[in-house]
């Protein structure tokens, strides 16, 4: 099984308005996720109650499409700015692909853990 996986530690958001096709569903908010400079992960969140498409992989620019609904917005922006380390793993065989933290001890706080 091909497994992406990735550290993240900058990211860039992006809220989005309109779109121009009535028929297709346009994510309300992008999150850029980088390991140093590299590119590694979109994150596109779409409106709550409509179709999201499916996850993907760009081979090209070797870069992942993550896609949530607009609901998961609130979690995700607070594990990126609340935590650390964080990672990013995607399965190619089975398009799924999650955002997690690193190993944390139980009750830790507002102080992140030194491994």
């Amino acid at each position: 099984m091909k497994l992406i996986d990735s550290e993240i530690d900058h990211y860039w958001v992006h809220f989005q308005s309109g779109g121009a096709e009535k028929s297709k569903v346009y994510p309300r908010a992008l999150v850029k996720c980088y390991n140093n400079d590299d590119f590694v992960v979109q994150l596109n969140f779409y409106p709550d109650g409509k179709g999201i498409p499916a996850n993907s992989y760009d081979k090209r620019n070797k870069l992942v499409y993550l896609r949530y609904p607009i609901s998961m917005f609130p979690n995700i922006i607070d594990i990126l700015r609340n935590e650390k380390p964080i990672y990013f793993s995607y399965s190619i065989n089975l398009n799924m692909g999650f955002i997690r933290t690193g190993k944390e001890p139980i009750g830790e706080g507002d102080t992140d853990a030194d491994f």
